[in-house]
């Protein structure tokens, strides 16, 4: 099978807003980012409305912009930028929507050309759900660190290779492959390059930077069957997915996967 190029979502954005965002999938991204921020000082100056403490962010790759528009809501400047047109018309019509478009700035370009068309480094840097349709990973966490100031942040979620391998061994694909097939790149919205999380926290360790936080989101529901889901109910996942998702090897089979970092002060 030929290497695969980085996927464009112009052809999938509506069935991503429709079977991602508004689904209790899309629910626990967003719990799960609130609840690691929440757990560093980053987190107050997320949370607080003093513009003398209002940070500069780059939504890498940032999609329709849900977590950047929480953020926005707090002052925040947001540099949203994605590949897909598609996509950068939904965050602009979410922007819209809720009174914050004087916060962002939307950019179309893929995460190769981002030292183009930036160049200022951030106090934030995300890239959430990107990694796994690229087809350098190890260039795309190059250039994300290199836009990371000095004592900045860069927060990375990424598909888990071992979460998308156990699924499949419980729904009896016992020799399934470990990428997508070609079809599945074209049509799906299946990850083509699922990531092993002890290779992505090792690079981020090789680019100089603390793995601050390393926790898995939905190693519970997506490994639950719909009836146990519908019995115990989605606020009770919520807390499993809290209580166990930073230990190993809970973390380890979670669908996916969310590294907070800090970029070390200069000396």
């Amino acid at each position: 099978m030929t290497r695969p190029s980085d996927r464009n979502f112009d052809d999938l954005s509506q069935r991503f807003k429709k079977n991602i965002y508004g689904t209790p999938k899309g629910m626990l991204r967003l719990f799960a980012l609130r609840e690691d921020f929440a757990k560093f000082d980053l987190a107050q100056r997320l949370s607080s409305k003093d513009t003398n403490q209002a940070l500069d962010i780059l939504d890498a790759g940032g999609g329709m912009g849900q977590f950047s528009c929480e953020l926005a809501e707090n002052g925040h400047t947001i540099n949203l930028c994605d590949i897909s047109r598609e996509m950068l018309d939904g965050a602009k019509a979410n922007f819209l929507t809720q009174g914050l478009e004087s916060q962002v700035t939307l950019t179309h370009c893929g995460i190769q050309t981002i030292p183009d068309k930036f160049e200022q480094q951030f106090d934030l840097v995300m890239n959430h759900a990107v990694l796994e349709w690229l087809e350098d990973p190890q260039q795309a966490l190059n250039i994300l660190s290199d836009k990371v100031k000095p004592g900045g942040w860069l927060s990375v979620m990424f598909y888990n290779i071992h979460g998308r391998t156990w699924r499949g061994l419980m729904n009896g694909k016992l020799h399934a492959p470990a990428t997508s097939t070609e079809r599945m790149a074209k049509e799906g919205i299946a990850p083509q390059q699922p990531l092993k999380p002890q290779w992505v926290h090792d690079q981020l360790q090789t680019l100089g930077l603390e793995v601050k936080s390393w926790r898995g989101i939905r190693f519970v529901y997506d490994h639950m069957h719909q009836k146990i889901r519908d019995r115990v109910g989605l606020e009770a996942i919520f807390q499993s997915e809290s209580e166990f998702g930073y230990q190993a090897p809970y973390r380890d089979m979670a669908r996916y996967v969310h590294m907070l970092c800090q970029k070390p002060l200069d000396e």
